[in-house]
């Protein structure tokens, strides 16, 4: 699990958010025997003038180092809780039953603002070639929640994916119509890439017009667009408290206590072989 965010505390203008972040992250975390590295963004800036959001790709080479063992690597953008706790994400989204229950297949593929963009998914799939698992909303393709599997084609990708051309566009949402980019005109990338219906990874909260909204027993839920809202906290309140409730390990209490807990203390090139 692989989260990145910079700034203060007052995210989504929530006080003490990041504690409450690490708490959900690390809670399941541990109780699915997964690793959680969360990266100070700003240490990860690739030149003057680029804008934040592309500094994930960077963050994800690195977590592939960091994780040697990791077969797959989970990018969650920072304002996402971990609703139902008790889901695997093996068993929920990357096992052939849980890919061949969520994928979408041949569906058209929406653009920003729900417009047609003449694309479908593909048709079929073996689920040994999926290496990239995203979702789809009604304006297309969220990167804000995915997995990536370890391999040369994920490392092709993400070179790719910081292409300067691409990064020299102006479009809306930098790296996510980058990624749209890529889909649409790479049949490599959309043979590798299942599309899962959005309910199974990456649901909304019921004020959000750009997709399916989260309901009891779903995965989590994405406050995508949320920003600094004066009513994100109030809509952010409801669904903490609506979480399904675990048991915090005393060791993450611990260290919430103590302020030791690893909040965005990844940085870049630290701790990696030959200073990578």
């Amino acid at each position: 699990m692989v989260t990145g965010s910079s700034g203060t505390n007052r995210m989504l203008r929530i006080p003490h958010i990041k504690e409450m972040i690490y708490e959900n992250r690390m809670s399941y975390a541990e109780k699915h025997g997964l690793e959680f590295m969360w990266a100070n963004m700003t240490s990860y800036n690739l030149s003057n003038g680029v804008t934040i959001y592309w500094n994930k790709i960077p963050i994800l080479q690195e977590a592939f180092t960091h994780f040697p063992e990791a077969e797959w690597v989970w990018w969650m953008d920072v304002d996402i809780i971990v609703m139902n706790m008790s889901l695997s994400i093996f068993d929920h989204i990357l096992s052939k039953e849980g890919l061949a229950r969520n994928i979408m297949l041949d569906r058209p593929m929406a653009g920003p603002g729900g417009g047609k963009t003449g694309y479908r998914t593909p048709p079929a799939y073996k689920s040994d070639d999926i290496n990239f698992v995203i979702s789809m909303d009604s304006w297309g393709m969220n990167v804000g929640n995915f997995l990536m599997r370890r391999g040369d084609w994920s490392k092709w990708l993400l070179d790719l994916w910081i292409e300067p051309l691409y990064i020299s566009q102006n479009w809306i949402f930098p790296e996510q119509d980058a990624w749209t980019h890529m889909w649409q005109h790479h049949k490599i990338i959309r043979d590798h890439t299942a599309c899962m219906n959005q309910r199974s990874m990456n649901a909304y909260p019921d004020y959000n017009f750009l997709g399916e909204h989260w309901q009891p027993g779903d995965y989590i839920v994405h406050f995508a667009g949320c920003g600094d809202d004066p009513m994100c906290e109030s809509r952010w309140t409801k669904y903490w408290d609506t979480r399904e409730k675990v048991e915090v390990p005393l060791s993450v209490k611990t260290k919430l206590e103590n302020g030791t807990a690893k909040i965005e203390s990844a940085q870049r090139g630290v701790g990696l072989p030959n200073d990578i």
